[in-house]
């Protein structure tokens, strides 16, 4: 017999927690919320700075020349995402048996020991092994950032607990790296050398992974929703999201994974070289550049917060694919304008940079929000997991085809170039709304 307390405390359970305007799925407290904010702010700011440093690391440690500079950050791009390419679909398949938190907290660990051995490399294969090793953290990280946001939400709250969550993102974006921008210089004026100066930004980011590290350990459920059973083969979990992909929709959604994926790749791998080069040109030196351009990132990242914001208040309201459409012609319009600027250190640029950062979080909340809603709770870890696969895919894509632009044509071609995959994806998302359509038409 239970008591009326306990029967109450059981309903509430079954019916979801409400924490302000977002309603959550049963079995997810508010701790588990407010854990989940927290891990929002550091995840995606964390996995950009490995790009965001890049300059840095290559002007002022490794002296690596100017104009094979974009064809290592995409070789530098290549390798990080094997990680992703190998494991994506099986992390995700994990962590259905074994549950979010210990991939996730795992994630941050792997990625602070990433980060901490960064400054030992030189311009050889070291270079690239510390690539691998951050990757593999930066995979779990990424990977368990979407499974936990698409576990959390019901869906009449999915859109808004979407667009909340990487509002975060984008505040922690504009906020760490800002910072990081800062360090080298920061460093500096304190009497270190060049390449001291580096290691301790490197250092400083390494510390700062084990914060979202322990919240994650602490705040996160042991149990994923619908988390299946240790009998259950781990393959047999990856099929679920191999087979989810007869759905058109679900297509739609790994779709928008490769191009989202794609264009956040862009922003943290080319901008700051494509300022610091810049920067060159007019007589600055890498860490100038560097500062000067932080406030371009910044607005940015500012911009993409605010945008996700506006976004929380009607994407519940509208088609998920409609939604995707229109996402993906502002994100084909930003990115392009912001490609086409000459001279990145005019005025003009901080107008490009607000469009930018409308077009980023667009693609990235429709994307996300459309794969929360068609991805089933059982074995959803295993649908975030292809999914997380074709980011990655769009990921190595870009960086092979952008690096090589970046150094053959223009350091804004990556831009240039994710504002046409944008574009097609805008293409598709029409086709599959329409299709969509005619269908429940058809069903009347």
């Amino acid at each position: 017999m239970t008591t009326p307390k306990e029967d109450e405390s059981a309903d509430r359970s079954a019916a979801g927690t409400r924490v302000g305007i977002w309603e959550l799925a049963p079995g997810i407290e508010r701790s588990n919320f407010y854990a989940l904010l927290g891990t929002a702010f550091f995840s995606i700011g964390l996995l950009t700075l490995v790009g965001n440093l890049r300059p840095y690391l290559f002007n002022s440690m490794l002296d690596i020349p100017d104009d094979i500079q974009g064809r290592v950050s995409a070789s530098m791009d290549v390798v990080s995402e094997i990680p992703a390419l190998l494991l994506s679909g099986l992390i995700g398949a994990a962590s259905d048996r074994l549950g979010r938190r210990i991939i996730y907290g795992m994630g941050f660990a792997i990625l602070a020991v990433g980060y901490a051995l960064f400054p030992f490399a030189r311009f050889d294969w070291t270079l690239y092994a510390m690539v691998f090793i951050t990757a593999c953290g930066a995979s779990l990280v990424a990977a368990m950032l979407s499974a936990v946001i698409a576990d959390y939400p019901r869906e009449t709250s999915r859109g808004k607990l979407v667009g909340i969550c990487f509002f975060l993102n984008g505040l922690g974006v504009a906020s760490l790296v800002g910072l990081a921008s800062q360090l080298p210089k920061i460093f500096l004026a304190q009497g270190m050398t060049p390449i001291e100066a580096g290691r301790a930004a490197y250092w400083a980011v390494a510390v700062l992974c084990l914060i979202p590290m322990v919240i994650v350990l602490r705040g996160l459920p042991r149990r994923a929703p619908g988390q299946l059973e240790e009998r259950e083969p781990l393959l047999a979990t990856l099929r679920v999201g191999i087979a989810a992909a007869r759905d058109l929709r679900v297509r739609l959604a790994y779709a928008s994974a490769t191009v989202s994926r794609a264009s956040l790749s862009i922003i943290s791998a080319f901008f700051f070289l494509w300022m610091v080069q810049a920067g060159k040109e007019q007589g600055m030196s890498p860490a100038e550049a560097m500062q000067r351009s932080g406030g371009i990132f910044v607005v940015i990242q500012i911009t993409a917060t605010l945008w996700a914001v506006t976004v929380i208040s009607f994407i519940d309201r509208i088609d998920r694919v409609l939604f995707m459409a229109v996402a993906s012609a502002l994100a084909c319009f930003g990115y392009v304008w912001f490609g086409l600027q000459d001279d990145p250190f005019r005025p003009a640029m901080y107008v490009a940079a607000v469009f930018l950062g409308v077009g980023e979080m667009s693609g990235i909340l429709a994307s996300q929000a459309l794969v929360g809603q068609v991805a089933p709770v059982r074995g959803r870890g295993a649908v975030i997991g292809v999914f997380t696969l074709c980011g990655s895919v769009g990921i190595f894509l870009a960086a092979i085809v952008g690096g090589t632009l970046f150094d053959i044509w223009r350091p804004s071609a990556p831009y240039i170039l994710t504002g046409c995959l944008s574009g097609l994806l805008c293409l598709m998302a029409v086709y599959v709304w329409g299709r969509g359509r005619a269908a429940a038409a058809a069903a009347v």
